[in-house]
């Protein structure tokens, strides 16, 4: 009991205390019943404080994790919006064949690169419906080519590992005899 004295609240003890002077007159029996009271009062206090203890930490952290998912939900419209341009970069970097176009396309792909953002690679790979979004269907004459990619029309990205937009491609099929 000693021990519980540092965790009883100021108040349990000021009315122990007045326990004893207040009611002198009180057999042992009902001093027992008393403090076994204010025990199981303590007993209380002490886990309403544990419960809201849980409670502000579990508050926190959804809170902790609320603002992190704004902040993707942020950085993901500004790439979104920004995908379509790069596309178009892309092509004219492919057309014209310029440094100076190439150094720029660069910086802008390593900009991006560091915020989380990377090139879905399709070419040559199985179908999977969690990353691409079939367009079209061509006959092939190799069968090692049937149910994969053989054509891409948009490429697809992640961003920080979660996909942003599904690459479109064309999906190599058995040509019919």
């Amino acid at each position: 009991m000693a021990d519980d004295v540092h965790k009883i609240p100021v108040n349990m003890v000021n009315e122990i205390d007045e326990l004893e002077t207040i009611e002198p007159d009180l057999d042992e029996t009902e001093q027992f019943d008393r403090v076994a009271e204010l025990e199981l009062q303590i007993k209380d206090l002490q886990e309403q404080r544990t419960r809201a203890q849980a409670d502000y930490q579990n508050l926190y952290r959804r809170t902790q994790d609320d603002r992190s998912k704004m902040m993707k939900m942020a950085s993901l419209s500004v790439i979104e919006s920004i995908l379509q341009p790069l596309e178009h970069l892309l092509m004219a970097k492919e057309q014209l064949k310029d440094k100076g176009l190439d150094m720029v396309v660069q910086q802008f792909q390593l900009a991006l690169a560091g915020e989380g953002l990377e090139e879905i690679e399709v070419m040559e790979k199985k179908f999977d419906p969690e990353v691409m979004e079939v367009i079209d269907k061509q006959e092939v004459e190799d069968k090692k080519h049937v149910e994969k990619v053989i054509k891409v029309a948009q490429k697809g990205y992640r961003l920080n590992g979660e996909v942003v937009r599904h690459a479109k491609v064309v999906v190599g099929i058995e040509k019919e005899l």
